[in-house]
């Protein structure tokens, strides 16, 4: 299997550079005390989520020493079940007057980073100028502005409900008008924004924060399997082995992804936690980088060709030739030379 020299160097950077540093009970419990704020990394070193959440985690320290702590609960296990921790990783915010909040973000430094920042200021920030409003829109991965007359104080009542719902993972703005009163989304990491101002609805803003939400190509996981396979559009599948590796995919494919997602659900895999859904999807295990497309209702699958490049390009002609049925679904079988390849490949 070729593996570009790049990837190794990153590969081996990463395995020298980074590693954990825990906290134990006695500094933990001073760092949430008094009136201090932190997010804690409650982890469990050997499961495979907690090691690709490692090197995220201490590139964020990086930037903010004081207010992230990690807490290794093979060794303080009675500490992690007192605050209910049951899975790991589990990252936990505490405010510093005793309240505990889950974090629900990406599993990025860049996103725990604009999550503190979230979680220390107002639920809502006055925008009193059209320069405070346009720095402010860009500011975050995912932004909230409304504009709310005065003479519609139920939606004001409704969008600081909605804040303080979400305001760990958007950042709310709020500006005054004399016309119509409107809430827009921004979802600055995919280039999409999102608007209303029909604001009678039923649960028109959490539907609205849904859609800005959900990424245009999205992670697949054990949490949302369902909601993907239940959604009744085909999927593409893409195995990753890194968070380096994931980004440049997200970043060449999203015009794709944004050309097809009213029939397509692009997602990514991580290959080192969910390997195992490679082969129900007619991939070679331990061959990635590797994409595969799926119509769950009629339980069909398309491998995309080993011996070829992945490029927007490719992708989207494959997609095509699928419509157009000059792609046959996989019949289950691997060939030869591939599983006798894989069983001789001793990386």
């Amino acid at each position: 299997m070729k593996v570009r020299s790049i990837e190794i160097l990153s590969f081996f950077l990463i395995g020298t550079s980074v590693s954990w540093k825990h906290t134990d009970e006695k500094e933990f419990r001073r760092a949430i005390g008094g009136h201090n704020h932190a997010l804690v990394a409650f982890i469990e070193p050997s499961t495979a989520a907690s090691q690709a959440l490692e090197p995220e985690w201490t590139t964020a320290v990086e930037s903010e020493k004081k207010s992230l702590i990690s807490v290794d609960c093979s060794s303080t296990k009675s500490l992690c079940q007192e605050f209910g921790i049951i899975s790991y990783p589990a990252l936990r915010f505490f405010d510093g007057h005793g309240k505990m909040t889950s974090y629900r973000g990406p599993r990025r430094a860049s996103s725990i980073l604009s999550y503190l920042k979230r979680a220390v200021r107002p639920s809502i920030t006055a925008l009193t100028s059209e320069s405070k409003a346009a720095k402010f829109q860009s500011g975050d991965d995912y932004t909230v502005i409304a504009q709310i007359n005065t003479q519609d104080p139920h939606i004001g009542t409704a969008y600081e409900k909605l804040a303080s719902q979400y305001k760990d993972r958007l950042s709310f703005g709020l500006a005054e008008t004399t016309g119509a009163s409107t809430v827009s989304c921004f979802n600055n990491y995919d280039s999409q924004q999102f608007t209303i101002s029909d604001l009678t609805g039923i649960n028109v803003l959490p539907k609205l924060i849904e859609s800005c939400l959900e990424p245009v190509i999205g992670e697949f996981t054990r949490v949302n399997e369902m909601k993907y396979l239940q959604s009744g559009k085909s999927l593409v599948f893409y195995f990753v082995t890194s968070s380096q590796e994931r980004d440049s995919y997200v970043s060449a494919m999203r015009s794709v992804a944004k050309m097809y997602k009213e029939y397509l659900s692009f997602v990514t895999v991580d290959a080192g936690e969910y390997g195992d859904l490679a082969a129900p999807l007619g991939l070679i295990p331990g061959a990635f980088p590797a994409l595969s497309v799926q119509n769950p209702m009629y339980g069909q699958v398309f491998p995309y060709p080993r011996a070829k490049e992945i490029t927007p390009e490719a992708v989207g002609g494959f997609l095509m030739d699928i419509v157009q049925g000059k792609v046959q679904p996989w019949d289950g079988t691997f060939p030869a030379d591939a599983v006798s390849g894989q069983a001789h490949d001793e990386l």
